[in-house]
């Protein structure tokens, strides 16, 4: 039997016309400006087979405006009349649900990324069966047989409310709500499932393809918190991502510790030019740093241990990670530069300037200008030498001659 679902009600179809519209004696009566007179007629077959025709005024089957010709509706469309939302239904394909093979597995439950990771927009389904395209709203995308559902799958395999899809943090999760589970990809999935970009969902009979923006290039963090606290949580390691993280129980903050010693918004960390600090927020338990209460802000140190209310970490700043707002200059010994010791060691031409590290003499330049001054004066010598050996030898042999 064919119905219209309107506000909670159920509307069931008779054979031949139901009109639709304000006027009285219309079979689907609607309320409200532009519903006056009749404006639409669902016409139902022997076999129940329902077709829309559009009398007046503006009528809409699945967003597309419906023109002359009557349109043949299927179990989960959606007629727009007068600005009311009309949910076709079939009892034949919205019965109770058959119970199958279950392939849920238990809750909480690793979770696990089949495709490629997504960011938390831009999700959207696309039925593998007829092509159709679902974008994903923030407020999720519930699957089901009951035609109030976003995306309605007619199959008594299917629960009338069988699965979400909505966006978080971590990109898109999937929750199974079924009797008879969903697939991701031929398994079966595990709730709430992280779906990657490509996986296909298998809801009854009919697929789904999912896509969503792809997710940005992991940054490492720049600080982290590990639990040192007995307890559960021991261990655990937070990151820090940004230069200014809030610390607190509340589900608004950056790091969120669940232990009703911290305070809602407790503490921030906050990376400054010359390294980490700790700032309390007016907690009631207070901050702590290497045991110590600080009364307003406190620095970190190398890797000191923090806590927060009854909850203490070790902070720490991984081995690359700027401490600080911008990076600094080595210092190195500078060098001067001495005119006049210049001028004397070159001879002409280009100059060689000669340089000193502050305190430390230049007698190694003027040692080595030493050897080439004397050297250039034992040429005279030499010279001289032998001009008066040769006048010796003269001599010698005019006398020797006489």
């Amino acid at each position: 039997m064919p119905y219209i679902q309107l506000d909670g009600q159920q509307y069931p179809l008779i054979a031949g016309e139901n009109q639709v519209g304000g006027k009285d004696g219309a079979r689907i009566r609607l309320s409200g400006d532009g519903s006056d007179g009749i404006l639409a007629s669902l016409d139902v077959g022997a076999d129940g087979a329902t077709v829309v025709r559009r009398i007046d005024g503006s009528v809409k089957v699945n967003g597309v405006a419906l023109g002359a010709e009557p349109a043949p509706l299927l179990h989960g469309d959606k007629i727009d009349v007068a600005g009311r939302e009309l949910f076709f239904g079939d009892d034949r394909r919205g019965g109770n649900t058959q119970f199958v093979q279950p392939v849920r597995l238990p809750e909480g439950s690793a979770r696990a990324v089949h495709g490629k990771p997504t960011a938390a927009t831009g999700g959207r389904v696309i039925s593998l069966v007829d092509g159709r395209e679902y974008p994903v709203p923030a407020a999720g995308l519930i699957f089901g047989r009951d035609p109030t559902c976003d995306v309605v799958v007619g199959s008594t395999e299917v629960s009338r409310k069988h699965a979400s899809l909505s966006p978080s943090p971590e990109g898109y999760l999937l929750r199974d709500t079924s009797t008879n589970g969903v697939l991701v990809n031929g398994e079966a999935a595990v709730s709430p499932a992280l779906l990657g970009r490509g996986d296909v969902l298998t809801i009854g009979d009919e697929e789904f393809r999912f896509y969503a923006d792809s997710a940005p290039a992991p940054r490492a963090p720049l600080a982290t918190l590990e639990v040192l606290s007995t307890g559960l949580l021991k261990g655990t390691i937070m990151e820090v991502r940004s230069p200014l993280a809030h610390v607190g129980r509340g589900a608004h903050n950056d790091i969120i510790v669940s232990d009703e010693s911290v305070s809602d918004s407790h503490a921030k960390l906050q990376r400054r030019e010359d390294g980490w600090y700790v700032v309390d927020m007016g907690s009631t338990n207070g901050t702590y740093v290497g045991g110590r209460r600080i009364d307003g802000e406190a620095p970190l140190i190398g890797a000191p241990d923090v806590r927060f209310g009854g909850v203490k970490f070790i902070f720490r700043v991984p081995d690359g990670a700027n401490g600080g707002g911008a990076s600094h200059t080595r210092a190195i010994a500078a060098f001067k530069v001495d005119p006049k010791k210049a001028a004397a060691a070159g001879g002409g031409g280009m100059k060689t300037p000669v340089v000193s590290q502050p305190g430390q003499r230049a007698a190694p330049a003027r040692a080595a200008a030493a050897p080439a001054t004397k050297a250039s004066r034992a040429v005279p010598l030499l010279l001289w030498l032998g001009v008066l050996i040769l006048i010796v030898a003269g001599v010698l042999i005019l006398m020797t001659g006489h």
